[in-house]
């Protein structure tokens, strides 16, 4: 590593500036510089051991039965990355990021069943007297959680060090992971990816340092979280160190707890090498058309600018690359992720029960979201009758998230006495800071639906006027154009675009808001009009996906697209579910919207960014308050 060229341009750059800015001599400059780049080294640097792999792995089977109820993965997935190990050249584990227990679960994983052990990026805040030596081990090599000593000034010679010891890690044939969001996710869905690592990893590939590498997308989900809760975090306040003291209260209050099952999702690997010529020839298609709509625009920069790329100014074309092969990643892990009962019963408190219900209502909402799931294929992370699922995910979750109440009701039927019996009402704790931890739960679900609730939303927005308007509902006559509703579904996606990635970079925007219309038909939401402009619809849909920088086809497409309308079913059913996709991303756009109003009243005054956090936040927590939003 030390004598990668990359790395010695660094030092000699290092020794230059404090030459020039400090006055060292150029000897003790450089002599320093080297001794700098040893230290970040050998500070960084995983000291894998066999031995320890063994007795750890020994030592969780024991350990894990006291808190987990069961670590669950296909067998075909494994026998598909035992495959894609002997192709002899690495394999790079992208998992989402969402419990310390990620890093030892993938290890256990990859050594029990004989795939070759991973090294693993993790933040040196975990470099913690003893556990720190433990994960490092494991396998981890440890990356400063803030590279750059300050704003505005790089550390190229940590950066070189990085990017040099990663290529030369590739160069060896050890498999890496690295957790593509940077951190842990505080809400409970994915975060937007981070370039860093994975700029290298393309970086190996391009300038052949590995010929190719098989890129396996991970999911892992848990019932409960181990780490505790992000609560802290989410209100505003600074993130607690890990320290020794803090790590050994938290083994010794998981080993005392109940955290229910583990499900992990390994999505198909796929080659660094073909998916990079993909996405090079759909940058090269996408760099010839004129014609780019300013929703698509926005949307191709939404990545995090804290990421690193070692000492070499990188062009537009590669940041796009990354950028591109990025949101593909997340994008895969995300719609693979395992749903778990604490998620489905969370989301379905939050979104339709949010004043309560009775068990026999929940479990039937829970056989109908569930057979839906089951229907397109999402990875169902429980088995079992309905009735018990829930049982077991209310006690996962237990009395401060969820309130379980025996009732006396009197029921009276035609002819018949009163007849008194029992139910249990269900409620959630829907007060701070209870209902931020059981959001995290709902928002495993929210990217499965969020298409769906970006349209209905987009009703709201476009019929906001007649929606409210008795007449119009008594009539049932509420029509929407498809042009105003995908421009508003579109509008949207543009303001929540470091939200949630919509769509993978190689499908278009339009088209998947198209399907989602198709899919709101399907299930009897809304309907078309008129049975004769059937053609013509299926005419807008084909070309949305083709269009070219024919100025003439697009005219045709937006003139075909303005007859077609829609018009909303008014049912009690199709109301219901209008209302419950509505409410899924409510909270969010109502935390936009207040976010909006508070920068407004900012105008002619200057606040720090920590003092703006604070003060959107109290809006928020106002609102929430007085009843005008929820959480």
């Amino acid at each position: 590593v030390l004598n990668d060229e990359r790395l010695r341009e660094a030092i000699n750059l290092t020794a230059a500036k404090a030459i020039e800015e400090d006055g060292v001599p150029e000897r003790k400059a450089l002599a320093d510089a080297e001794s700098r780049a040893k230290s970040i080294l050998k500070q960084m640097e995983s000291t894998m051991s066999d031995t320890l792999l063994r007795i750890t792995a020994w030592l969780l089977y024991k350990l894990l039965p006291y808190f987990i109820k069961s670590v669950v993965v296909e067998p075909s997935q494994v026998e598909m990355i035992q495959k894609a190990d002997n192709f002899g050249i690495p394999l790079v584990f992208v998992p989402l990021h969402r419990s310390h227990l990620d890093y030892i679960l993938m290890s256990m994983l990859t050594f029990t069943n004989g795939i070759r052990s991973c090294l693993i990026a993790a933040g040196d805040n975990l470099k913690i007297p003893i556990f720190g030596k433990l994960l490092n081990g494991l396998g981890a090599f440890y990356i400063k959680r803030r590279i750059d000593p300050a704003l505005g000034r790089k550390d190229i010679l940590y950066r070189a060090t990085l990017h040099t010891y990663v290529m030369e890690s590739l160069r060896a044939g050890h498999n890496i992971e690295f957790f593509i969001e940077g951190g842990r996710t505080r809400t409970g869905k994915p975060c937007m990816p981070k370039k860093g690592i994975l700029s290298i990893i393309v970086d190996a590939y391009m300038d052949g340092t590995i010929e190719d590498a098989l890129v396996i997308p991970v999911s892992l989900n848990y019932e409960r979280l181990a780490d505790g809760n992000f609560v802290r975090e989410q209100l505003g306040q600074p993130k607690k160190m890990e320290t020794f003291g803090s790590a050994i209260r938290a083994i010794w209050s998981t080993l005392r707890g109940n955290y229910g099952i583990v499900k992990m999702d390994i999505c198909e690997p796929f080659s660094l090498k073909e998916m990079i010529r993909s996405i090079e020839m759909q940058l090269l298609k996408q760099s010839t058309n004129t014609i780019a709509k300013p929703a698509d625009r926005a949307l191709k920069s939404n990545m995090s600018t804290s990421s690193l790329f070692g000492t070499d100014v990188v062009d537009d074309e590669h940041r796009a690359l990354v950028d591109e092969l990025g949101k593909h990643i997340v994008y895969d892990c995300a719609k693979s992720n395992p749903i778990m009962s604490t998620n489905l019963v969370a989301f379905l408190l939050l979104n339709k029960f949010r004043d309560g219900c009775t068990m026999d209502e929940l479990v039937i909402a829970f056989s109908e979201l569930r057979r839906e799931l089951e229907a397109s294929n999402k990875d169902i992370g429980f088995y079992g009758e309905s009735l018990d699922v829930i049982n077991h995910a209310l006690n996962i979750l237990g009395p401060g998230l969820v309130k379980q109440q025996r009732q006396e009701v009197t029921k009276k039927i035609d002819g018949r006495p009163p007849k008194k019996e029992f139910i249990t009402a269900i409620m959630p704790i829907s007060m701070l800071p209870n209902v931020i931890e059981l959001s995290y739960y709902s928002n495993g679900m929210i990217t499965h639906y969020v298409m769906e609730s970006v349209v209905v939303s987009a009703i709201y927005a476009v019929l906001k006027n007649q929606i409210n308007d008795p007449k119009a509902l008594a009539e049932a006559d509420l029509i929407v154009f498809q042009s105003s509703l995908v421009e508003k579904a579109s509008k949207l996606c543009d303001i929540l675009k470091y939200e949630f990635i919509f769509c993978p970079p190689c499908e278009n925007l339009e088209s998947m808001i198209l399907h989602t219309i198709d899919n709101l038909i399907f299930i009897g939401i809304i309907g078309t009009c008129e049975e004769g402009l059937l053609e013509e619809e299926q005419w807008s849909r084909r070309f949305a996906s083709t269009l070219d920088d024919s100025s003439d086809e697009e005219f045709a497409l937006e003139r075909a697209r303005n007859k077609i309308r829609y018009k909303l079913n008014m049912d009690p059913d199709s109301s219901k579910r209008m209302e419950f996709l509505h409410t899924i991303l409510r909270p969010l756009i109502d935390t936009y919207t207040f976010s909006a109003f508070t920068l407004k009243k900012m105008v002619g005054r200057s606040l720090t960014e920590k003092d703006l956090v604070q003060e959107v936040l109290c809006e928020i927590k106002t609102n929430f308050d007085r009843g005008f939003a929820n959480y």
